[in-house]
């Protein structure tokens, strides 16, 4: 069984170890709060209050050998930084970080995390791209440059193949899968010669300037 460690039990940290648990994983929680250790105790399968960046004491509660661990430690950047040192001494070296801003992300790079997460501004950009667009249902950001969107079918689409559309080549896009709103299925690879429909929802990976030329101005069709 994987084995993960969350440090910080915050509103992220908490909905993490929980999460993660209940998807059949051993979760390691460490807070310094004894409020919120008592308060999540229930939801992993062992939470502890203490210094997570206390080597000896990861060690204690058996952090080594851990697949990955996640530190949320909030605006405490500095204890963010000292508790990643101390779990890449224990060994751990596939570590995620929530970071509250652009500055602490900058200072976390050198350490060479597997990834930061700052979702604050990914939910935020999400909301916009869905509040100013009248086709994108969702949007996912995927690095600077790139996101998966998914999109009501485009009226010059409807009729027409994702074969006849080439979009890789025309549009530097690709269709990932389609969701039939009459019929409640999703379509993950589709047929490229399936006709598409004015029904279809279009889930689309490509660079985000392609994709906010392809929805502007379209109409806009409820899932």
């Amino acid at each position: 069984m994987k084995r993960f460690v969350v440090i910080g039990l915050g509103g992220f940290g908490s909905w993490v170890a929980r999460t993660l648990y209940q998807e059949g994983f051993d979760v390691i929680a460490i807070d310094r709060s004894e409020t919120l250790v008592d308060r999540h105790t229930a939801e992993v399968t062992r939470c502890v209050a203490g210094d997570a960046t206390d080597e000896n004491l990861l060690r204690e509660v058996g952090v080594e050998g851990a697949d990955a661990a996640v530190v949320s430690t909030g605006e405490d950047l500095a204890s963010g930084i000292l508790s990643i040192l101390a779990l890449r001494d224990t060994g751990v070296q596939n570590i995620y970080a929530k970071v509250p801003s652009v500055r602490a992300a900058e200072a976390l790079e050198r350490f060479d995390l597997v990834d930061m997460v700052f979702p604050e501004r990914e939910a935020a950009e999400r909301l916009v791209r869905r509040l100013t667009s009248s086709t994108v249902l969702d949007y996912i950001p995927i690095g600077p440059d790139y996101a998966i969107e998914e999109i009501a079918i485009p009226d010059a689409w409807i009729g027409r193949t994702l074969f006849e559309l080439a979009l890789p080549k025309s549009h530097g896009i690709q269709v990932v899968a389609l969701y039939d709103v009459l019929q409640g299925n999703w379509k993950v690879v589709p047929d490229p010669d399936e006709v598409l429909k004015e029904s279809d929802v279009a889930l689309v990976a490509g660079k985000t300037k392609v994709l906010e030329k392809l929805h502007k101005g379209r109409r806009p069709r409820a899932r």
